[in-house]
């Protein structure tokens, strides 16, 4: 009989409290850089249908342990989505650009800063949250051990003998060769 090792594929935990954690930072950091760099954001029926949409991504994403070195590239296709579905939920609109101009995609310098800065920000802040979340659930699997009280004696019992003949022996001399190891 051989032993293989198998890999086991099991589902994060609680992982649609992950999900609604997720997207509110997200689809909130999404609205404030949106809105910061002039674009519209869409009525109360078009976030609800967002949100919706963010909390589905965000529960399939996040049901399985995302590593951190694919935190940022998932964080930033969000906010090019959510981007994109202000547009479409929306009247895609940017203050400060002539109507007679050409039309704009809404990528300005400032929409863009804008979402660069919220993508970082909030992997950031999810990459503490997940710290913070197994520092707590280790405190909380393994609590701290029980300390043992030791109990001194009665003073009076207590005879004290101070020797100092260690202040009498050169500070570089060892153990003696029968002590030492081999």
């Amino acid at each position: 009989m051989r032993a293989e090792p198998s890999v086991e594929h099991v589902r994060a935990p609680y992982a649609l409290a992950r999900a609604l954690a997720a997207t509110v930072v997200v689809l909130t950091g999404a609205v404030s850089a949106h809105t910061w760099a002039g674009g519209t954001v869409p009525t109360a029926p078009g976030l609800v249908l967002i949100t919706a949409v963010v909390l589905g991504g965000g529960y399939l994403v996040l049901a399985r342990e995302v590593p951190a070195w694919a935190l940022l590239p998932v964080v930033a296709a969000a906010q090019l989505g959510l981007h994109e579905s202000f547009g479409l939920v929306a009247e895609h609109v940017h203050t400060g650009h002539d109507a007679a101009a050409a039309p704009d995609p809404g990528w300005t310098w400032q929409m863009v800063t804008a979402h660069l800065f919220v993508t970082l920000l909030t992997a950031v802040l999810w990459w503490a949250g997940r710290r913070a979340a197994s520092l707590v659930v280790s405190f909380v699997s393994r609590p701290a051990p029980l300390v043992a009280v030791r109990l001194r004696a009665p003073r009076a019992e207590v005879r004290a003998y101070v020797s100092l003949v260690h202040l009498l022996a050169s500070p570089r001399r060892g153990p003696p060769r029968a002590v030492l190891h081999t």
